[in-house]
């Protein structure tokens, strides 16, 4: 295959390269001469009824996707604020109290196995400690704000 690209490269070979290209340089120039001539009738052109109707069902559609992104953003925002709030933070507290008392009728009534029981108690005691951790440390950094500010007014 190599030998037959290297002969077809070969000097004795250029004068026809040249004359193709020649050939098809010549054929692209005269196309233009068999051209149309402009004083003969042709199509009109006929705007496009429906284009601003596209465009606009386009913008319509971004700006419903622009506000479904904010709104997404904003609910996540929210419920952020809600899991790490003060009142979030004591309302899953009350919650995981609940759920443990539950646990414990259950067992005493008979309805969970004990390995189920052990299984979801020390699970809700587990979420029930980082929720105190939370609010621990919420308490401390509360103090630490009331005693700068303190310090600041004593100033």
């Amino acid at each position: 295959m190599r030998c037959q690209t290297e002969s077809f490269m070969k000097i004795r070979n250029q004068p026809r390269f040249r004359a193709a290209g020649r050939l098809a340089l010549l054929m692209l120039c005269a196309t233009s001469l068999f051209a149309q001539d402009e004083n003969t009738p042709h199509s009109a052109e006929v705007p496009n009824p429906m284009g601003i109707h596209t465009w606009f069902i386009i913008v319509a559609v971004g700006a419903f996707l622009a506000w479904c992104i904010s709104y997404s953003l904003q609910l996540q925002k929210e419920a952020l604020l809600r899991r790490t709030s003060r009142e979030g933070l004591l309302r899953r507290k009350e919650a995981y109290l609940d759920e443990i008392l539950e646990l414990n009728a259950r067992k005493e009534a008979g309805t969970i196995s004990e390995s189920q029981y052990r299984r979801q108690f020390n699970n809700t005691k587990i979420r029930l400690a980082k929720v105190l951790e939370q609010i621990e440390k919420e308490e401390r950094e509360a103090q630490e704000t009331n005693a700068r500010e303190a310090a600041k007014s004593k100033r």
